[in-house]
């Protein structure tokens, strides 16, 4: 595809994932101002751990709509700068197939790993990491 095309296609799909994105946002804060309304006395702590939880949750996707939100503003600022799908490493130009695939990428694969392995990744725990290995024991269950 000539690069002006994949340009304004990545362009594009830049503007309509920021518009989900606030979209979502919106929808997200809709939601906390009704569990907030729901559980305003929580009966027991089941429903007040459910309400934290769920806060948690939102408040996580949030921080990675944020960031993304963020990055999706640098690359549009890219475009309109003529710098746009230049790798920030190396100064090589990013492949098609990465742009289409991630437009907001600063990064050719190469040095995007290499960024990684030295500073992390920008992704946050989802908090369901595998914890196997705890044992619980708990009085009030018994296995008969």
């Amino acid at each position: 595809m000539e690069r002006e095309k994949l340009y304004e296609e990545c362009r594009k799909r830049l503007e309509e994932e920021k518009e989900k994105i606030l979209k979502s946002y919106i929808e997200k804060q809709e939601t906390q101002q009704r569990i907030s309304e729901d559980y305003k006395e929580p009966s027991d702590f089941e429903d007040l751990g459910q309400m934290t939880y769920t806060e948690e949750l939102l408040d996580k996707l949030s921080q990675r709509d944020m960031f993304i939100l963020r990055e999706i503003d640098y690359a549009l600022e890219k475009i309109k700068n003529g710098t746009y799908g230049i790798c920030e490493g190396c100064g090589v130009e990013i492949p098609e197939e990465r742009l289409c695939a991630i437009p907001w990428t600063r990064f050719c694969a190469k040095c995007a790993e290499e960024y990684e392995q030295l500073y992390g990744t920008y992704m946050e725990s989802s908090g369901f990491e595998n914890y196997s290995d705890i044992n619980i024991e708990r009085e009030d269950i018994s296995e008969n």
